[in-house]
């Protein structure tokens, strides 16, 4: 399938509004308009209103701040751990490793969306481990670790077996740190953890804004996880901020600084989007290695490499994709491998034992070399062979990116190759269970676009301008304008947008078309958002967004889609 573009333009009365998608041999798609309005102002390709009342454009500003180390303030005994206090890079075990980020957070005219800690640390194989968030203790913490009588810990939401006095957990236990890095991280190497700060406070009553709003984050981690900084492999720790911002002009920006990205992720059986890639026997890695080759099938796997939240991938460099497994190929008929719904097969073989998953199969010869080199190098004699399969040979560098930033990356590989398994027992995908399977191996570098955020202190972000108090002369509806999805997951995406006057908020989508809508949120404000939720993996929605005033004057956009991720 080759790349189309594709232009639709709709006319409402005296505007114009342009759509623009771009489509590639992946199905992805990529929303490019920056901009949406009904009624009848002029809009230019900004989507800034023309009319004399500008309400100017919802931009999604990043924010990257790096850790100092230490937080020299505290003495040991303000410390949320019992063990000794260790600069970062400093490797020890039953220690614990402060560190925090200072920066101006924006007075006005922002809203926070997510917050992302990124730590470069390993995990042993004890799976105990601790971190402490401005005030939240959470994680799964050895007896005698947790400090009894530190005054700085407010929530002790963490679970401890053998804890006594002031360290008994007096909360609903979070175990989020540890548990993302059993589903995600091989034991025992580097890896850059990417830790939402949301989960992190599950279940107190914090939430992102109230802890960063004072522009100060203190963060201490426990037990055996050595805090990583400055080495080969990993950057210093990194506070990474996307929220939103409104403003007439163009942003004042700064490329900041490139860090570095490692992660040795561990797999997951079967697929993310509820179907396999090829018909008949589908296995999980463990059973294919169990059960003998006989006849044809597959086996299917997926990995969740979660990269750095950025508002521009464009900076984002991949060096090392590499997929390294065991196998055994028990004869020399052809085999394929399909990855994100990318099919690679040697010269024979059946492509009618694919299933709709499979949108597109390579016809690029540098692509289709390399796989027939990878296959012909395994002996066709049923032995044990580990291999590392080199994605960026395969596939390229701009297209594992592209594949990457889908969310998932699904793996099938069908014929007599399919026996696929690990070197060793590379995580504890659930406390106490090793798992054994293929790891993929990222390295690269990113880094981002930082802009400074307007003052105004008469941002529609902190408010909104007044209703109308008559409604019999209010026959106008809301115009609305720079509408945008943001946040996009397998199974929820977020919508902004926003009106010349204060209005409620509902987003319609779909399928096949906007017919499901969000509850309609009643607060009477300018700026809109608004989340959907309980989407289905990889798969178009239509939407378009909806605002009612005060005196009942609705508008309703014109529908735009976005897709979900993998």
């Amino acid at each position: 399938m080759g790349r189309h573009c594709i232009t639709v333009t709709l006319k409402l009365g005296l505007l114009v509004v342009f759509w623009f998608f771009t489509t590639g041999c992946d199905g992805k798609a990529e929303e490019l308009s920056t901009g949406t309005y009904l009624g009848d102002p002029t809009i230019d390709d900004g989507g800034t209103r023309t009319d004399g009342s500008d309400q100017g454009q919802i931009y999604t500003v990043t924010k990257i701040i790096e850790a100092t180390d230490e937080i020299a303030e505290w003495t040991l005994a303000d410390l949320p751990f019992t063990g000794p206090r260790r600069s970062l890079g400093q490797s020890a075990t039953d220690s614990q490793w402060p560190f925090k980020f200072e920066f101006t957070y924006p007075p006005n005219n922002y809203s926070i969306g997510e917050a992302r800690m990124l730590i470069a640390t390993s995990r042993d194989s004890s799976d105990t481990e601790g971190i402490f968030v401005d005030g939240v203790l959470t994680g799964r913490i050895p007896a005698g670790h947790p400090s009894p009588s530190s005054p700085n810990i407010l929530y002790r939401n963490y679970t401890c077996s053998g804890c006594s006095g002031g360290a008994i957990p007096d909360g609903t236990p979070n175990t989020y740190y540890m548990d993302w890095a059993l589903t995600h991280y091989k034991i025992g190497a580097v890896n850059t953890f990417d830790l939402d700060l949301t989960d992190l406070l599950t279940s107190t009553p914090l939430a992102i804004d109230t802890i960063l709003n004072d522009g100060l984050l203190r963060v201490v981690s426990g037990d055996d996880a050595v805090i990583q900084t400055d080495t080969a492999t990993a950057s210093r720790p990194l506070l990474l901020m996307e929220g939103f911002t409104i403003s007439r002009n163009a942003l004042t920006c700064n490329q900041s600084s490139t860090y570095k990205l490692i992660n040795d992720y561990v797999h997951n059986d079967g697929n993310s989007i509820s179907e396999s890639a090829f018909s008949g026997t589908v296995l999980s890695p463990v059973n294919s290695w169990a059960t003998a080759y006989t006849t044809f099938r597959s086996v299917e796997f997926y990995y969740d490499p979660r990269l750095p939240k950025l508002s521009s991938y464009t900076n984002l460099n991949i060096t090392k994709a590499n997929i390294v497994m065991q196998v055994r190929r028990t004869n020399s008929d052809p085999v394929a491998i399909v990855i994100n719904g990318i099919g690679i097969d040697q010269d024979g073989f059946d492509q009618l034992t694919a299933t709709a998953a499979v949108e597109s199969w390579s016809a690029n010869s540098d692509t289709r070399t390399y796989w027939n080199s990878f296959i012909t190098a395994i002996p066709a004699n049923n032995s044990s062979n580990v291999v590392t399969l080199n994605l960026l040979s395969l596939l390229g560098a701009d297209k594992v990116k592209e594949l990457l930033l889908q969310g998932k990356l699904n793996i099938a590989v069908a014929g007599p190759i399919a026996n696929v398994y690990g070197q060793a027992n590379t995580s504890s995908r659930t406390y106490g269970t090793s798992v054994n399977g293929p790891e993929l191996i990222l390295e690269g570098s990113f880094s981002a676009e930082v802009c400074d955020v307007p003052d105004d202190a008469g941002s529609p972000l902190d408010g909104g301008v007044a209703g109308p108090i008559e409604c019999s002369s209010d026959l106008a509806s809301p115009i609305i304008s720079s509408v945008q999805v943001s946040s996009i997951t397998s199974t929820s995406a977020r919508v902004q947008w926003l009106t010349n006057e204060t209005s409620s908020s509902q987003v319609g989508y779909g399928i096949i078309a906007p017919s499901t809508t969000t509850t309609d949120d009643v607060t009477m404000v300018t700026f809109h958002s608004a989340t959907i939720t309980g989407l289905q993996p990889y798969k178009y929605y239509q939407y378009n967004v909806r605002s009612t005033d005060s005196c009942g004057n609705q508008s309703i956009s014109g529908t735009r889609s976005f897709r979900t991720l993998r």
